[in-house]
């Protein structure tokens, strides 16, 4: 079985709790503390474990993106739409495989994006503070395991430039988790938790971490909250399930040596693509 590079564990465990106040101020506690838990378990644990529980985060999130909403309601995806979605996805991917560093590159910065224009409640300084973290605070922190993943996960090298750019978006971010600390703004909880598992956990637990913590339960849970929950769930699981059983067989594939690491990221960062763009336009 494949994994990726972790480290920091040591520490973690001992830090995940610090912001348990601001969790019970402004999160659902068991949706944030929970994942913490087992984010720590699994860096403890490391290796195979490690690789499962980041998985497990990034499978989590997806019912977060699964439907349609406007200001209107919250809807299913049409046939078409679907089709569509799949189609446009595909070309995204062929487009990573042709040019591997340049589309981590742009998926990067799309991602960045879309976590500062999160649909949630949180303040702008958090949102901004959870974006720079998610892409450039491993590379601040753990330069040189950041690399290794992304040479993983094209295939090739990457240019130390790339990691040293990202690591300036790490700075920035850990700049805005400061100031919305100071500020007590909405979100700075997550921010801390954000600053947190860039420092003390691997890159790809951090990700996983921050991705589904950090943004795809507070976008699930504002859903909720607006439209209910039964209707959330109606909207979403018909595409959620397929696109969960999608991911594991994805997992499935890239776990037992049937396709590449990076053929399986393109297929993933091309699914995630769409949803990013019609999500922020």
């Amino acid at each position: 079985p494949w994994s990726l590079p972790s480290g920091g564990t040591d520490r973690l465990a001992q830090t995940a709790a610090i912001p348990t106040k601001g969790l019970r101020h402004d999160a659902g506690a068991l949706v944030t503390v929970l994942p913490v838990a087992a984010a720590v378990v699994g860096e403890l644990a490391g290796g195979t474990a490690s690789t499962l529980v980041s998985l497990g985060l990034f499978a989590a999130g997806v019912l977060h993106g699964a439907a349609e909403e406007d200001e209107g309601g919250i809807y299913r995806y049409s046939a078409a739409h679907a089709a569509g979605y799949v189609a446009f996805a595909a070309g995204i991917a062929a487009l990573y495989l042709a040019a591997p560093v340049a589309g981590l590159a742009a998926f990067l910065i799309l991602s960045a994006w879309h976590f500062a224009d999160g649909r949630c409640d949180f303040c702008p300084a958090s949102r901004y503070a959870i974006a720079g973290v998610a892409i450039g605070g491993s590379a601040l922190f753990m330069p040189t395991q950041t690399a290794a993943v992304f040479a993983t996960v094209t295939g090739q090298p990457v240019p130390d430039i790339l990691v040293q750019i990202l690591a300036f978006a790490g700075m920035a971010g850990m700049a805005c988790a400061a100031y919305a600390i100071v500020r007590r703004q909405s979100g700075a909880g997550y921010a801390i938790i954000a600053a947190l598992a860039a420092m003390l956990a691997g890159p790809v637990m951090a990700v996983a971490l921050i991705f589904f913590v950090a943004h795809a339960a507070p976008v699930q849970r504002r859903q909720i909250e607006r439209h209910g929950l039964k209707q959330v769930l109606n909207a979403a699981l018909p595409t959620g399930i397929l696109a969960l059983l999608g991911t594991l067989a994805l997992v499935a594939l890239a776990w037992s040596g049937m396709i590449a690491i990076p053929v399986a990221v393109a297929i993933a960062f091309g699914m995630a693509t769409p949803h990013m763009l019609t999500d922020g336009l």
